[in-house]
């Protein structure tokens, strides 16, 4: 009889550690921060490819493949969505074609998603808070007038914070400019450790004095090329020139997609708008992965690569900052 009683009550024993155990695993997978990858994927031609299923993906972490433990194609997915509109005394003549733009931009996106609007040129201003009331916005574009310098980086670091208020887990900055910064007080590098911290989308589209030949003709272009032609014309003024380092590497440490506009065909307007409705195509196009790294928030950067088995482009945010925020 106590041979049996001590049996039962090492198994009772062993069964409370394995219980517990499990309850400190569970709490364990529950604190670890789910680290999201939204994925762009274009076939030869540029055309979103759809209806990919998470088998489809291959996903790493510092060379390691992690399990992808979410999976969404966000064709339905709604977006919160900040426009940053240069507004430095540069942009006067090609104002009222960048508003214009993003007039019909905040149209053409879901109704759903939430949008803000700030705008910036020596300082930064918030024109709108967060709101999916389209005629609110409209009516925010129509009282502004450039004046002043260009705090890029400054206007950058106050959108991706005004985007850590937003109701929707997915997150897009636009960002139009025609020059370089002049003002900020906020370095680059600090805007850049910031959007990798984050998992927010980067979209700058750039007006430049600058015109590329293409085949003869200028056009607007992807920044992943435009470093590769050469230019036509150059800008008597160098801080009224876009920087592509610059809108490349927002575009790239974001998973986003950076343009450059030839000032030249910027105020015909059919070509940004063009753009903007790229963009608001790929925000539906899009597929979001999520993981659990191996070793979260410590602080440190980790290189991520996404493929698809069936070898067509993917373009996702490169790596990330491992934070708890």
């Amino acid at each position: 009889m106590r041979r049996r009683f001590y049996v039962f009550a090492l198994v009772t024993a062993v069964s409370a550690i394995v219980a517990v155990a499990g309850v400190i695993a569970a709490q364990v997978r529950v604190d670890v921060r789910l680290v999201n990858v939204v994925a762009t994927v274009t076939d030869n031609h540029g055309r979103y490819i759809p209806s990919l299923t998470a088998d489809d993906f291959i996903l790493e972490e510092d060379g390691a493949v992690r399990e992808i433990s979410h999976f969404s194609q966000d064709q339905s997915v709604p977006v919160s969505v900040g426009v940053l509109l240069d507004t430095s005394g540069s942009m006067d003549r090609k104002i009222r074609t960048a508003v214009e733009s993003v007039d019909r931009f905040i149209r053409r996106i879901d109704e759903d998603d939430e949008i803000f609007l700030m705008t910036f040129s020596g300082q930064t201003a918030l024109r709108q808070d967060f709101t999916n009331d389209r005629e609110k916005l409209s009516q925010a574009l129509r009282h502004i007038t450039p004046t002043g310098g260009t705090a890029l980086y400054d206007a950058l670091g106050e959108g991706l914070s005004r985007l850590r208020t937003a109701r929707h887990s997915k997150r897009a900055l636009l960002v139009i400019t025609d020059g370089q910064d002049t003002a900020s007080v906020t370095k680059l590098d600090h805007v850049l450790k910031s959007i990798r911290a984050s998992e927010v989308l980067v979209y700058p589209i750039g007006i430049s004095p600058l015109t590329y030949a293409m085949n003869g003709n200028p056009r607007t272009i992807d920044v992943a090329i435009a470093a590769f032609l050469r230019p036509k014309t150059t800008a008597q003024n160098h801080g009224d020139e876009v920087d592509l380092n610059v809108i490349r590497a927002l575009s790239e440490s974001s998973g986003g997609r950076a343009f450059v506009l030839a000032e030249t065909i910027s105020g015909r307007g059919g070509q940004i708008e063009k753009v903007l409705g790229t963009i608001a195509e790929e925000l539906r196009s899009q597929y979001t992965l999520g993981f659990y790294p191996a070793k979260p928030d410590d602080g440190r950067y980790h290189q991520i690569s996404v493929r698809v088995r069936s070898g067509d482009t993917v373009r996702a945010r490169r790596g990330y900052t491992a934070t708890s925020s």
